[in-house]
């Protein structure tokens, strides 16, 4: 049964000063405020034989970046102004030479000179790296750049190139220090207790098969330094220990690590049903750059590892173990096949006992070695030389003196340019520290620009007066604002550990000078200035600006943030915050404003948010977005260049049910992601990836996030998807705006439109099926999952709101806490497919990953398409539902939900009900209506705007736009003001739009299943 609720809703401008409103447009971006960056051709890593050019654009000029050959192929002004909502649209925003400007990258140590000829090859942790993206900021790397003389000579040292790049300044920023020395192969090493073996990543060391390491029970311990480059074939599972050839031979055992955490191996009865492999319980990694002891025991009956003395995890077996004839390997696997990976790092005091270590016996081993081995006694023992090599840690390079030079030299007239940093002994002499030298630069001028700045900064914490550190970072050509001291201010008379908990600063900011100036601002924060205890503090982070009312004024802040600790990415691994605006000032002017840090509420509710999350820390280190709902774990992720998974949207958790770990509420619940758009394979079956992914972030939230992803498939095809979440309090719902044009056309073996999981990422797994429209079920069938096929015939969804239900999820393996159902609703659509009007299809697509088998929903072109034509078209508005799936699970506080699934859990009536209650109705009665999806969109007349609205779920957001103010306006429903501060106007959302140079107002109003009689009142 259908209920209806009627909401009448008024807005209105109070007067304004014109000096006030002259005054906020100043300090607001304009249209050529923008930077943006992507590889033209797609992601080298992922497009086969792109090259490796990195672009960035911004309204005023471009630069790219060869990260391969460290050559520019291009730096300047653009010739005509793009903006960045047309960027996307074109091919080719510049042309290139093979190198526009000279770029000389030199370093000479002890009187040589070595220059830059190569960047580092792409690697997990290394090569070109994406540090923070956005609208005001594109900041990347290129680690592992090779230096070499005039005879090809290469200098021993770790050395990085930065870009950091603004509307209008652009940094090159050259970091050095001397390496570590090699570690070379053999007993020449340092270790742990006079000298150790070492593992140069080539070699193995390999003792024959001998009867002193073999036993039905055993005992095998070693001490290890690992080093952060350690995975030397860059297999990620490189092999530290291997006896008996490789894990499917019977007799085996052995010691591997994966992504820095170790696991050990045991083979009973041979084959691929007999291996058997422990990790730590918790997931402990090893301290890279550390000596670290690892043990591994089985006595008949449970196999046991144990790091640096504990006891980190056991497994039961109960097999009676045969002592079978092989060879013992350490470095690399026994067998010397090529996908065992080779280790890199030193070895000492290897050690093997005929009997099952106790737990004390093993921690002994590593608090007393030396008087543990001899007490114990065990059957073999590699001490190598007690007398050899003293030095317990590796050694760096030793320089003189070094001189670090960046020179830029325009091919097209313009004057050379360079910055040198030059040190001598000293400065050298320190651990092993950076060293860093910059050129910064105007593009528009190509000239150098100056080390200081005229702009003055002041910022202090509003509760406590405090002052907040200020610097101006020249290599940054920004000013920094350190926020770590800042506290969170709980609600009004409630607790500091709570969802409602606000940070809030006063920022002071003031041009003395007789010109026009940018001020480039970063707010920073690293983990030693989180104070908020509850939940996640940077998963659903949002910051926004506020002038000293609390009113929010509508300048974007980017927020880029990094929760990652690998410390083999060296640089830049987190945890970190960084909030990044610019502001416009006039001469002599001065401004102020409030920066508030929202966590997991807003006005009470769970607050939206969306981000670039920084991957150095974990791997890949390409464009990753993070939205959330509060803040206590991920909502959707979506990798734009499809990097890590072939696919955009990636992990994707419900909302508020019960958590994966030992928290019941507030904590990270499971992943149930996987999704794509636009999946296109040629004839011959072959993928052809996305290529030229632009980001363009409208809205960061707190209310309605709005972010576009828009590039091309081969040379036929574009695509654009516009993300939002909206603030709410019972699911999440990512809508989705979709676009595919065809310029020529092109044939096709397999075309998804949309799907959910998706053929690369399967994180949950659906029992069941089912679709329908307005009038209700149409099918519910069980699924059938794996085999890579088509397992179902399409079926043309008719209706006007045609929905599909993936219920009864199977719960992951080993999997604690709420899992969740998905669905998905199709809110409108347009499309011409072989030059004919067509409507949405669907099949059930069987899918598998490793031996993870499932099943997707696809959304696809019509049985027997194979082939679009010129000016075809796909336009469509998808909503993506992630629903808990039983009524236990959800600890929310909307009432109707509750009750929907106390009626139906776990079925396909809940997505039923979201399609059908939540069709929104509207009515306008002053002002435009845009769009009813993701947000009601209203487009104000005179400032105000008033309309009728019937039907929703949760809190169903609204906009109106064209406001000549930020401020000024209130919103009633039922004559009444409405109002749901908690910290005062803390609950809605302005946006500047630069185009037009008017605001946006982001409300997101209360619904409920009741029919309601509402009045609407408009305030003049």
């Amino acid at each position: 049964m259908k209920s209806k609720h009627l909401f009448l809703i008024a807005i209105s401008l109070s007067s304004l000063l014109l000096a006030q409103a002259a005054e906020e447009n100043v300090i607001m971006p304009a249209e050529t405020d923008y930077v943006s960056m992507w590889w033209q051709d797609g992601f080298p890593g992922v497009v086969e034989k792109a090259p490796w050019h990195r672009w960035m654009q911004s309204g005023s000029y471009a630069f790219v970046l060869d990260t391969e050959k460290l050559l520019i192929p291009y730096l300047g002004p653009t010739s005509s102004f793009v903006s960045e909502a047309d960027l996307g649209g074109i091919k080719n925003p510049v042309r290139l030479g093979e190198q526009a400007a000279d770029l000389d990258l030199t370093l000479t140590v002890d009187g040589q000179r070595f220059r830059g000829l190569r960047g580092g090859e792409w690697s997990r942790h290394g090569g070109p790296r994406l540090i923070e993206s956005g609208r005001f900021l594109q900041r990347s790397d290129i680690t592992g750049l090779e230096f070499e003389d005039k005879n090809g000579s290469r200098l021993n040292v770790e050395a990085t190139l930065e870009t950091v790049a603004w509307s209008d300044r652009l940094s090159l920023i050259l970091s050095a220090r001397p390496a570590l020395q090699p570690i070379q192969f053999g007993e020449k090493s340092f270790g742990k207790l006079g000298g150790g073996f070492g593992l140069d990543g080539n070699q193995i060391l390999e003792i024959p098969s001998n009867e002193d390491w073999d036993a039905e029970k055993f005992t095998f311990g070693i001490w290890v330094y690992v080093p952060l480059d350690y995975d030397a074939s860059e297999t990620g599972s490189p092999w530290l220990v291997c006896k008996n050839r490789n894990q499917s031979k019977d007799g085996h055992y052995g010691i591997s690590i994966q992504r820095g955490m170790p696991r050990v191996h045991l083979n009973v009865g041979g084959g691929s049903a007999n291996k058997f492999t422990l990790s730590p319980r918790a997931k402990t990694k090893l301290q890279l750059g550390e000596w670290s002891h690892l043990a591994m025991s089985y006595d008949g009956e449970s196999l046991r590892l144990f790091l640096n003395g504990t006891n980190e995890g056991e497994l039961a077996i109960s097999r009676m173990r045969k002592v079978r004839p092989g060879g013992l390997a350490i470095g690399g696997r026994q067998d010397r096949s090529g996908d065992g990976g080779r280790i890199r790092g030193v070895v000492d005091e290897v050690v093997f006992y005929k009997r099952a270590l106790s737990a004390q016996e093993v921690s002994s081993l590593v608090k007393n070695p030396q008087h543990s081995i001899h007490h114990n006694k065990p059957s073999a023992h590699l001490g190598f030389r007690e007398k050899g090599n003293p030095r317990t840690r590796p050694q760096r390079a030793e320089w003189k003196s070094a001189n670090l030079q960046v020179a830029l030299k325009p091919k097209q007239g313009g004057r050379r340019m360079a910055a040198v940093l030059k040190l001598d002994e000293g400065d050298l002499s320190s651990d092993g520290g950076w060293h860093q030298v910059a050129l910064v630069l105007d593009p528009t001028t190509m000239e150098k620009v100056g080390k200081r700045s005229s702009i003055k900064v002041q910022a202090k914490e509003i509760a406590t007066g405090e002052q907040c550190s200020v610097s101006y970072d020249s290599d940054l050509a920004c000013h920094l604002v350190n926020l770590d001291s800042v506290k969170a201010v709980p609600r009004p008379g409630g607790k500091k550990a709570d969802n409602d908990v606000l940070e809030r600063v006063q920022v002071s900011i003031s041009n003395p000078s007789e010109l026009e100036k940018k001020a480039r601002l970063i707010f920073k924060k690293s983990s030693e200035g989180h104070t908020h205890s509850f939940g996640s503090w940077l998963t659903g982070v949002t910051v926004i600006l506020r002038d000293n009312k609390g009113n929010p004024i509508g300048l974007p802040v980017q927020l880029s943030k990094n929760w990652h600790r690998d410390k083999e990415a060296g640089t830049h691994q987190g945890p970190w915050l960084h909030g990044i605006t610019q502001l416009r000032l006039p001469p002599k002017s001065s401004y102020q404003f409030e920066l508030t840090v929202c966590y997991g509420h807003w006005g009470g509710l769970p607050a939206a948010s969306h981000s670039q999350l920084s991957l150095i820390g974990w791997g890949q280190n390409q464009l990753w977005d993070q939205s959330a709902l509060g803040s206590w774990g991920e909502s959707v992720c979506y990798d734009p260049e499809q990097v890590n998974a072939a696919c955009t949207i990636t992990d994707v958790r419900p909302l508020m049910v019960t958590s994966k770990g030992k928290k019941e509420q507030w904590g990270w619940t499971n992943n149930v992601g996987g999704g794509d758009f636009f999946r296109f394979f040629a004839p011959d079956g072959k993928r052809v990836p996305h290529g030229a992914v632009r980001t363009i972030r409208h809205r960061n939230g707190p209310c309605l996030t709005e972010v576009i992803y828009e590039g091309r498939i081969g040379s036929e095809l574009t695509h654009s998807t516009t993300a939002s979440l909206a603030r709410t309090d019972d699911l999440v719902r990512a809508t989705y705006r979709i676009r595919l044009d065809v310029s020529k056309a092109v044939d096709f073996s397999r075309l998804v439109f949309f799907q959910t999981g998706a053929d690369t990422y399967l994180a949950s797994r659906q029992r069941r099926f089912a679709y329908g429209n307005e009038n209700g079920l149409i099918k519910d069938w069980e699924a059938t999952w794996g085999g890579d096929i088509d397992r179902t015939k399409p079926v043309e969804m008719l209706g006007q709101v045609p929905w599909i239900s993936l219920h009864q999820a199977a719960p992951q393996i080993g999997e604690q806490g709420a899992s969740a159902n998905k669905g998905v609703v199709i809110r409108e659509w347009r499309a011409r497919i072989g030059g004919k009007d067509v409507l949405p299809w669907i099949v059930e697509r069987g899918a598998k990953r490793g031996a993870k088998e499932s099943s997707n929903i696809d959304l696809v072109p019509p049985p027997g398409v194979t082939r679009l034509e010129q000016g075809d078209f796909v336009e469509a508005i998808i909503e993506f539902l992630v629903v808990p799936q039983f009524g236990k699970d959800y600890y929310g506080s909307n009432q109707e939900l509750r009750s929907a699934l106390g009626a139906s859990e776990n079925s396909w009536r809940m997505i039923q009900r979201e399609a059908l209650s939540n069709d929104r109705k509207v009515e306008v009665k002053t002002g435009s209506l845009l769009q009813r999806f993701p947000d009601i969109r209203i487009q104000a007349q005179h400032g105000n705007a008033a309309f009728e609205l019937s039907q929703g779920l949760g809190f169903v957001p609204i906009t109106i736009i064209g406001l000549k103010s930020p401020q000024g306006c209130q919103l009633l429903i039922d004559g009444k003001e409405f109002d749901q501060s908690v910290h005062g106007n803390d609950f809605w959302q302005a946006d500047f739009d630069v185009q037009t140079r008017t605001w946006s107002r982001t409300y997101n109003i209360p619904c409920s299943q009741k029919v309601q009689s509402i009045q609407l009142q408009s305030i003049l």
